[in-house]
């Protein structure tokens, strides 16, 4: 039964926002690094996550039961009652913000709020079967994590929280359009109007290869501001355009699954890799 409950909070979403408010707590805790400050940050955000998760299972369960990959999750099985569910996103969700508002700051409370709010109810319950831009709106909530590792630490909104902000937007985009290119045929099944399914797949394409060149940009914005050091630049550069390599690949190549995958898991490395970097250069670069 625990366990039912665990996978209905999307552990490893949680686990990828974990990484992304590590980074820029890290990056602004230098040089006094406060433990217990970094451990409500990660925890009471963490509950914030998996609350606005069980809720997206909940809205989602007519959408799951259609698409392969998501038709034996726990919801969809009916292995936890979705009244009980429903407390459970609450419950998790209300000692979260509390943990937050009190043991945090009201600024990373709010703004963990403002996500939940986007994620919940302006992406999975307004737009995901209605607009190709639900991405686009999704991807602000999946923004926040790390700008509330920076404002745990300083209390504060500045323009490295904005850059933080627009870097992981342009992060997000290619690391989903990748995910609906691969899974595109569940989300057929499913009716959903991902932008793959609407505009066709080589458009998404082009559009992940336009994303990752913002996404360069703006983190090279981080050095040319004085956030981050040029070994910074220069390292992650290297990186940052093989990603890009790939991306150009995959718009020359007929081969969509497996340009997708190679795209959706090389994002992966990009974002632990970004996020490593901006905690340790003060540190070490």
């Amino acid at each position: 039964m625990l366990k039912n409950y665990l996978e209905i909070t999307k552990p490893r979403i949680i686990i990828g926002n974990i990484i992304l408010i590590i980074g820029s707590f890290l990056f602004s805790s230098f040089p006094f690094f406060n433990f217990f400050l970094f451990l409500f940050t990660i925890f009471g955000t963490s509950l914030v996550i998996a609350s606005s998760c069980v809720l997206n299972n909940l809205i989602d369960i007519d959408i799951d039961n259609k698409m392969n990959r998501t038709k034996n999750r726990v919801l969809v099985r009916n292995l936890i009652n979705p009244t009980s569910a429903l407390i459970f996103a609450f419950f998790i969700g209300i000692v979260g913000f509390f943990i937050l508002g009190f043991l945090v700051n009201i600024l990373s409370m709010f703004l963990a709020f403002i996500g939940f709010i986007i994620y919940v109810f302006f992406y999975t319950f307004l737009f995901k079967r209605k607009s190709i831009y639900s991405t686009f709106i999704g991807s602000f909530s999946g923004s926040i994590p790390p700008v509330i590792g920076h404002t745990a630490v300083s209390n504060d909104v500045n323009l490295f929280c904005f850059l933080l902000f627009i870097i992981f937007i342009f992060w997000q985009m290619s690391h989903f359009y990748a995910i609906s290119i691969f899974y595109i045929n569940d989300y057929r099944k499913a009716h959903l109007p991902f932008f793959p399914v609407v505009k066709g797949i080589s458009k998404a394409k082009k559009h992940i290869f336009y994303y990752i060149i913002c996404f360069i940009v703006s983190t090279s914005m981080l050095t040319f501001l004085g956030y981050l050091s040029y070994i910074f630049l220069l390292f992650f550069s290297f990186f940052s355009f093989y990603w890009l390599y790939i991306s150009y690949l995959s718009i020359r190549k007929n081969d969509d699954k497996k340009f997708s995958s190679k795209l959706f898991h090389f994002s992966i490395l990009i974002v632990m890799l970004f996020n490593f970097l901006i905690s340790i250069d003060y540190y070490i670069f």
